[in-house]
């Protein structure tokens, strides 16, 4: 019967253990992932604002309507718009 307990109570100290070894190793999980996307939306909201000062740039549309130029300022859209799909 001594035994039984014995068995136990290691048996609930390694549980105890493992299972606050899990908690905190999740708590690290999610403060990478909260960190993550706040990266990601910052990087979002600063490729708009590259967006918006390039048209400001390109206010006559002469750049986004050439072929080579527009090309290139349509990829960068593009781009812009895969970020905001992370969200």
């Amino acid at each position: 019967m001594e035994l039984l307990i014995i068995i136990l109570v290691v048996f609930l100290a390694v549980a105890g253990y493992t299972t606050y070894n899990l908690l905190i190793k999740l708590e690290k999980y999610e403060d990478e992932i909260e960190r993550n996307q706040n990266f990601i939306e910052n990087e979002i909201k600063r490729n708009e604002a590259l967006l918006e000062a390039l048209r400001l740039i390109d206010s006559r549309e002469m750049f986004e309507k050439d072929d080579e130029v527009g090309s290139i300022f349509y990829q960068i859209k593009e781009t812009i718009e895969k970020f905001k799909q992370f969200k």
